[in-house]
């Protein structure tokens, strides 16, 4: 066995320049497979995130035609007795900040007693999570002049246009930049009583586990019918069922250039055994058998094999250090798992080492009177 692979490294370095092509190929072709396999991971994985921060509990309510109104929460609340329902409404407005400056930002209408339940606790940078008379929540997107961040305490003028101004207090900071879905676009949060605009534009439901919201959708639906009733989950299961198609399909194109790789390897290994008969038929003469001539071309192959995929590990690490911006101050990088690497490399490993195993095979058979005699 030693023989073999010393006379197999000796055949790749005699003939550098078309092995060189080989592992170039091979190289090409696992990157590409590992980065299409890894490219669906990373999507499956962003997806989960942002459904995560969406919330796989919950469902929303979002009127088509006309507000939500008391009559659509109770009818909610009595389907859904276990379930936290969270009518509220909101509306755009100018406020005008303690240094005199003004800015537009989007007014949230909630309830109270849900305020908890909406916004993390971890959320809240300073003061205290209360929402009730003129005391309100401000997210730390509201600046004033300078990007001098608002603090807990001070008075806000809001503008609306749907009735009088509003003169609240910052009761607490809160950074919602890690919220995702109706929550996240709201810059204040003040009591539901105060809110001059008729019906809701949105009823939340909180459930207890992601099974029970996507049945909870299920039994809301049929009562209605004029609204839009999203569920992060069923949403979630859905663009997941998509990723994997894509994955697959991306696959697919990938393993594409391992077979061309392979009919490539093919190629080069069927160049080189013409070149060398007269040195097989003397190895044949010596004493070497059949099985030893096929051990010695797949090694060949394998060793090619081995140098395009190694030159390739440390490329396929490069690229997953680069960092894509996606907007929303996040950022995408490519997740390398090791079942994509070393799914990759199989793939490429069979492709390659069956496009090497017909030249192989036939150089094993060759006739050694008829070797010796080739010029």
């Amino acid at each position: 066995m030693p023989d073999v692979a010393r006379l197999a490294w000796l055949a790749v370095r005699e003939r550098a320049g078309r092995s060189a092509l080989a592992a170039l190929g091979v190289f090409i072709a696992f990157l590409a497979l590992a980065t299409a396999l890894s490219i669906g991971e990373t999507f499956k994985g962003v997806v989960e995130e942002a459904f995560q921060r969406l919330g796989l509990n919950t469902v929303w309510i979002l009127p088509r035609f006309r507000p939500l109104t008391e009559a659509d929460v109770a009818t909610v609340s009595a389907l859904l007795p276990t379930a936290v329902v969270i009518p509220m409404t909101g509306e755009g407005a100018k406020a005008r900040l303690p240094d005199g400056s003004e800015r537009d930002v989007m007014i949230y209408y909630v309830p109270p007693e849900a305020v908890d339940v909406l916004i993390p606790r971890d959320a809240l940078k300073s003061g205290v999570m209360s929402v009730g008379g003129s005391l309100a929540l401000v997210s730390t997107r509201v600046k004033m002049a300078g990007d001098v961040p608002l603090e807990s305490g001070m008075p806000v003028t809001l503008e609306r246009s749907t009735g009088p101004p509003l003169e609240v207090t910052a009761a607490g900071v809160v950074d919602l930049s890690g919220i995702a879905g109706p929550l996240g676009g709201g810059d204040v949060f003040v009591d539901r009583a105060l809110s001059a605009v008729e019906g809701y534009a949105l009823i939340y439901v909180i459930t207890d586990s992601p099974q029970t919201a996507e049945k909870a959708a299920a039994r809301l639906t049929p009562y209605f019918p004029d609204a839009t009733i999203l569920s992060p989950q069923v949403l979630a299961r859905q663009v997941g069922q998509f990723a994997a198609i894509a994955q697959m399909g991306l696959g697919v194109l990938a393993g594409v250039s391992a077979l061309i790789t392979a009919m490539w390897l093919y190629d080069t290994m069927t160049i080189s055994i013409l070149q060398r008969t007269k040195e097989i038929g003397i190895m044949r003469a010596v004493g070497f058998k059949r099985r030893h001539i096929l051990a010695v071309i797949l090694a060949e192959s394998l060793i090619v094999i081995a140098m395009g995929i190694a030159a390739a590990l440390p490329v396929l690490f490069l690229i997953s250090q680069i960092s894509i911006p996606i907007g929303f101050g996040t950022a995408l990088k490519l997740k390398i798992t090791p079942a994509a690497v070393l799914a990759s490399a199989a793939v490429v490993l069979a492709a390659n080492m069956l496009g090497a195993l017909a030249p192989a095979y036939r150089a094993s058979r060759l006739n050694i009177v008829d070797a010796l005699r080739y010029e």
